[in-house]
């Protein structure tokens, strides 16, 4: 006597389920392989837009304190802000009356913001979003035990101010500048925990004042830098600094100097 086996009947079904009750091993190594490849393109991607917020927070801030500078000279009869007050850049020092012309008080403070001098007594807090000195791409200290003094993720642009006969600097005027749309006003400097961009700069100090050596390339490569007309460019440390770590001269489409003939690598001469 012959039996026929029905396919479809409910034991079947109950039979087939069992003998299949998990994943095989080459099932498992392929989504394993997927998510990989997932994780390695999602990895880079958000990376692309994080850096790309940064650098939109970064070129609002410097915009709005380089249209500060702007209008505070315009103000002014044409003087610049104290780049700073030559007795050390400390949290005490900051917050005395003597820098309170210096630029990164009187500046954000134009704004309605906090100087440097207000976060004296919560040195944290200068290192967050709240700080329109803040530029979130930088790597600022994480310990407490290194906020002894403040450090600045974009400086002024020192060779506007020079010495003179005495060795002394001078405030720039408005007057003596003769191309604001190709002179620098900010640039965006490294911190002492950030890699150096090119390895003719010196080790990063994150100061105040600083021109072409102390430039960071943030974003791919390219760095920020403002202009005394209010714009702002993308660029490279290659377009700043030669081979030698000299700042690039004659200039021409970036000036540091109050006019292009100025060589920004030495003083000017002793009259």
């Amino acid at each position: 006597m012959s039996y026929l086996f029905d396919s479809s009947s409910p034991q079947h079904s109950r039979d087939r389920r069992c003998g299949r009750s998990g994943f095989t091993l080459i099932e498992i190594l392929v989504v394993m392989g997927i998510i990989i490849v997932l994780a390695g393109i999602a990895v880079p991607v958000y990376g692309t837009i994080r850096e790309r917020s940064n650098k939109v927070v970064t070129l609002n801030n410097m915009r709005q304190v380089t249209g500060a500078l702007i209008t505070y000279v315009g103000q002014n009869d044409g003087d610049f802000p104290m780049e700073n007050i030559g007795t050390g850049e400390t949290w005490t020092n900051a917050a005395t009356p003597a820098a309170a012309k210096v630029w990164y008080n009187v500046l954000p403070r134009q704004l309605g913001s906090k100087g440097v001098g207000d976060y004296a007594t919560s040195p944290r807090a200068f290192y967050t979003k709240e700080n329109l000195l803040f530029l979130p791409g930088a790597k600022y200290p994480s310990s407490d035990k290194k906020l002894v003094a403040p450090l600045f993720a974009f400086a002024i642009n020192t060779k506007l101010q020079r010495k003179d006969a005495s060795n002394v600097k001078v405030k720039a005027k408005q007057s003596q500048i003769t191309h604001p749309a190709r002179t620098v006003a900010f640039l965006e400097v490294g911190l002492p925990n950030e890699k150096k961009s090119s390895k003719v700069q010196p080790k990063y100090d994150g100061s105040s004042k600083a021109a072409g050596k102390s430039f960071v390339e943030r974003y791919g490569g390219l760095g920020v830098l403002t202009f005394l007309d209010g714009h702002a460019e993308s660029v490279s440390v290659k377009d700043l600094l030669t081979e030698t770590g000299l700042l690039i001269h004659p200039q021409s489409r970036i000036i540091w100097t109050r006019t292009p003939e100025e060589d920004p690598n030495v003083a000017p001469p002793k009259q």
